[in-house]
C-alpha cells in the first residue's frame, strides 16, 4: 500500500490468479489519478487557462465520460481529429474524489436512473496500431474502464480537479508514429516516444468491498457476469 494525505490505495498485481475481475489501470501518484477527455477547442482553451472546466461552451450537467486510458481516448477521438474532439486534456483529481465518484456509479447498461455509469470496453494498445494504422490496436483480452458522469456527479468531478494539461501534441505524435509502423520497426518509431507516454499501472480505489464488487473490480456477481459474456477475460 501507499499512503497519501487523504487515503490509502492498494496496487493490485497483474500477476493475480483471478482472471474474472476487471483491472483499473491508470497513471497515478501520491496526490491523485490522471484521466483523459477530448473536447472542442473553445472548451479546452478555457479549461487550460482556468485549470478547471467552465465557460459558455461547457455544460456541467450533461453526461461526460472520463477515461484513465490514454490509448482509449486516442481511439475514441481519432487521435484528436474528430469533430469537437480536436483537443485531448489530461486531468488530475484526488484519490478520494475518484473513489467517491465511482461509488455512485452503476456497472454496465440498463441503469437509466443512475447519474453515473461504468463500462468496461476493449483496451487499446498505445504501442501498436490496428491493421489499417488508423487507430490503436484493439486488445480483446484486456478491458479499459470508461466512467460516465452526469448532473451533480459531473459537477462534483469538476470541483475535484487538481490540474489540467493539454496533451494534444502527444496524441498527434502517436498518430504519426502509428501511421508509419508498417514500414518501420517498432524500436525506431515508438521507443523514442516512450519517455513521454503515461505509465499506466494497476490501481485499486479505496472503497468498500460491496462497491468494488459492484464495479467488477473484485470477485462477485458483476465480475462473473462480465466474464460469462466475454467482457471480462483479462489477460495479465
Amino acid at each position: 500500500t501507499i499512503t497519501t494525505t487523504k487515503t490509502t490505495m492498494q496496487s493490485p498485481s497483474d500477476s493475480s490468479s483471478d482472471l474474472r475481475v476487471q483491472v483499473l489501470r491508470a497513471e497515478w501518484d501520491d496526490e491523485g489519478v490522471f484521466l483523459y477527455q477530448a473536447f472542442k477547442h473553445e472548451i479546452a482553451d478555457w479549461a487550460v487557462e482556468h485549470q478547471t472546466f467552465g465557460g459558455e461552451c461547457f455544460n456541467p450537467d450533461r453526461m461526460t465520460w472520463i477515461k484513465p486510458s490514454f490509448a482509449w481516448v486516442l481511439y475514441r477521438s481519432g487521435y484528436a481529429t474528430k469533430f469537437n474532439q480536436e483537443r485531448i486534456l489530461k486531468i488530475k483529481i484526488g484519490h478520494d474524489d475518484l473513489a467517491d465518484l465511482l461509488s455512485k456509479c452503476a456497472c454496465g447498461d440498463g441503469h437509466g436512473g443512475c447519474l453515473g455509469r461504468v463500462q468496461w470496453d476493449p483496451e487499446r494498445d498505445i504501442m501498436m496500431p490496428g491493421k489499417k494504422g488508423k487507430e490503436p490496436r484493439k486488445m480483446c483480452c484486456r478491458r479499459a474502464i470508461q466512467i460516465g458522469l452526469s448532473q451533480k456527479l459531473s459537477r462534483r468531478y469538476v470541483e475535484s480537479i487538481i490540474s489540467i494539461e493539454d496533451v494534444t501534441e502527444l496524441a498527434h505524435r502517436v498518430r504519426d508514429a502509428h501511421s508509419v509502423l508498417a514500414k518501420h520497426s517498432k524500436s525506431d518509431v515508438m521507443e523514442p516516444l516512450c519517455r513521454y507516454l503515461p505509465e499506466e499501472r494497476p490501481y485499486m480505489p479505496r472503497m468498500s468491498k460491496r462497491v468494488l464488487s459492484n464495479l467488477a473490480l473484485i470477485p462477485g456477481k458483476q465480475a462473473d457476469e462480465h466474464y460469462q459474456i466475454g467482457r471480462g477475460k483479462v489477460k495479465r
